[in-house]
C-alpha cells in the first residue's frame, strides 16, 4: 500500500469522525490527534483508531495500531495524522502488518 493511500484512508476516517461529532476542523497531516490542541478526546481517538484499522482491513491490510510498538514508542505515533500515517507506513514496510 502506498503512503498516498494510507494518507487518504486516515484523513477520510478523521474527516468522518469530525462530521459525525460536529467538529469544525481542517484535516491535514498536521492535525493533532492527541495533546492540548487535538480535535478529539481519548474516547474519540480510540474510536478513530478502530475505524482506521477497519478501513485498512477493507483494503486487505490487517494491522494493530495499538501494538506494543505503538504503545511503547518514545514519541507517540498518535500525535498528528502525519505521524500516524508514517507509523502505519513503517509497520507495513517492516512486515508487521
Amino acid at each position: 500500500m502506498t503512503r498516498e493511500k494510507i494518507d487518504q484512508i486516515v484523513e477520510q476516517v478523521v474527516r468522518d469522525y469530525c462530521e459525525e461529532n460536529d467538529i469544525k476542523a481542517e484535516v491535514t497531516q498536521n492535525t493533532h490527534l492527541i495533546g492540548a490542541s487535538s480535535i478529539m478526546d481519548s474516547v474519540g481517538l480510540v474510536s478513530t483508531v478502530v475505524d482506521i484499522e477497519s478501513a485498512l482491513l477493507e483494503e486487505g491490510v490487517d494491522i494493530s495500531l495499538t501494538s506494543e510498538t505503538a504503545m511503547s514508542a518514545r514519541i507517540s505515533p498518535f500525535r498528528t495524522i502525519g505521524s500516524l500515517c508514517s507509523f502505519i507506513e513503517r509497520e507495513l514496510e517492516d512486515g508487521k502488518a
